[in-house]
């Protein structure tokens, strides 16, 4: 209806307050079923174009809430199955293999268990695409067993996927770096963030400066890490170490409200932008939708997330710092449906409201840069003119702005797409750090 509701835990119940049609008040629906709620997050995990809700139980299996429409959301353990187990404190919906779907991390911690515990064993599920998930924080280094209480997860090197940072009550703090296939690397001890400096609680992150780079707000004694934009960071000190984020009177600088006091970011000269979604398939607020922005410095990429750290709810408006850039070449919005929408050329310090499917890929925005795709129609190869082009990623999005395929150039120069229906498509790709983009036929 256009109003914001809520997901309420407490150490008993979770309850779901619905805003009114009119916007005055809330009408509350409380789950008597019993749980000691932390971290709660709402996210679309069935892709259905609506928003379901996961919350995190303390001393038991977490619950997933599913959204049946209306005011109806159902307590269903199968939606998700995670292991049963307790000390679950902070859940995060991430895409961290970019595969196009929303994955969780949980980060876990239980007070009195000793170490080995899978109780305090950190957990990566895998979305597998087809309404299942799979367990594999092993197999990509991030199964922790140091009592963590949060891990976010931000392209802290602009690199085009997520690392994470994570906080711990024993052994160390991690840094982990993502190597592009979503396998990771700690680094924490080359990052110049304090590695023993245990026991926060709370952990976000944001581009405060402006600079381009996402920078990391934590309770650790040093309050503010400012990300240097080569995987290092400086420390600073602040006089309040979380809270929720967001740009309280629009100057396109981040402030920080805490405890009833509002923190005000008092700026420089940095330009910004701030990115609004409005969904129309997919969920009012584009929950789950990846916005890219590109320019003189490369790519710079979030993700809309209701509910990230431990405890706060920040701004849904997608936030990015330019620097001294003056100009920003495009932005591309990856929404939960499928759909892709293209703005060029976009108006730098000021808010875009972009509507779901209004901008979508045309054939008059391409940048052939001296690129042909052959034959075109083609009922099965697309072959690339230009050589060299091996293991280049290349999305193939439908005539309504869907991504259809997600592949790569092969030894051959080429790419199959045989699976697709017949239609008009759009190749894209990027070469010499310049995107590419090509109606072709399939026939």
């Amino acid at each position: 209806n256009g109003y914001t509701d809520l997901v309420l835990g407490n150490g008993s119940r979770v309850s779901f307050l619905f805003a009114k049609d009119d916007g005055n008040g809330f009408i509350e629906q409380p789950h008597p079923e019993y749980i000691f709620s932390q971290r709660s997050n709402l996210v679309d995990i069935d892709n259905d174009g609506d928003l379901d809700a996961f919350v995190c139980h303390d001393v038991d299996e977490s619950h997933p809430y599913r959204n049946e429409g209306g005011q109806n959301m159902v307590l269903d353990q199968d939606f998700i199955q995670t292991l049963d187990l307790a000390g679950n404190y902070a859940s995060l919906w991430v895409d961290y293999d970019n595969d196009g779907d929303t994955d969780m991390y949980l980060t876990k911690c239980r007070q009195g268990s000793s170490p080995g515990d899978p109780e305090r064993t950190n957990a990566m599920y895998r979305n597998n695409g087809d309404g299942t998930f799979s367990e594999v924080a092993e197999s990509i280094n991030m199964d922790d067993n140091a009592q963590s209480w949060t891990t976010i997860f931000h392209d802290f090197d602009n690199d085009g996927d997520f690392d994470a940072f994570c906080v711990n009550h024993d052994e160390k703090n991690r840094f982990y770096e993502n190597d592009g296939s979503g396998v990771f690397t700690d680094i924490i001890e080359s990052t110049g963030i304090n590695t023993t400096d245990l026991g926060a609680w709370e952990n976000q992150g944001a581009d405060f400066n402006n600079d381009g780079f996402v920078d990391i707000l934590s309770e650790l004694s040093r309050e503010l890490y400012i990300n240097n934009g080569d995987m290092t960071f400086t420390g600073i000190d602040l006089p309040f170490d979380e809270g929720a984020i967001g740009d309280f009177n629009n100057d396109g600088f981040l402030d920080v409200s805490i405890g009833g006091n509002l923190w005000i970011n008092d700026g420089n000269a940095n330009n910004w932008v701030k990115v609004c979604l409005r969904g129309e398939e997919s969920n009012l607020n584009g929950v789950g939708a990846r916005v890219i922005i590109h320019g003189e410095w490369g790519t710079q990429m979030r993700e809309i997330r209701s509910g990230q750290g431990f405890s706060h709810m920040s701004s849904l408006i997608g936030h990015f710092g330019i620097g001294t850039s003056t100009e920003i070449e495009k932005i591309v919005i990856q929404w939960p449906s499928g759909i892709v929408d293209v703005i060029l050329n976009p108006a730098i310090n000021s808010q875009l409201v972009i509507v779901e499917g209004e901008n979508i890929l045309s054939v008059t925005d391409s940048e052939i840069n001296g690129i042909n795709l052959y034959p075109n129609p083609t009922s099965n190869i697309i072959n690339f003119s230009k050589n060299d082009l091996e293991g280049t990623p290349v999305r193939v999005i439908d005539f309504n702005g869907r991504l259809v395929l997600n592949t790569v150039i092969s030894t051959s120069n080429s790419i199959n797409i045989e699976s697709l229906v017949k239609g008009v498509y759009f190749v894209q790709l990027e070469v010499d750090n310049k995107a590419v983009n090509h109606k072709i036929i399939k026939n």
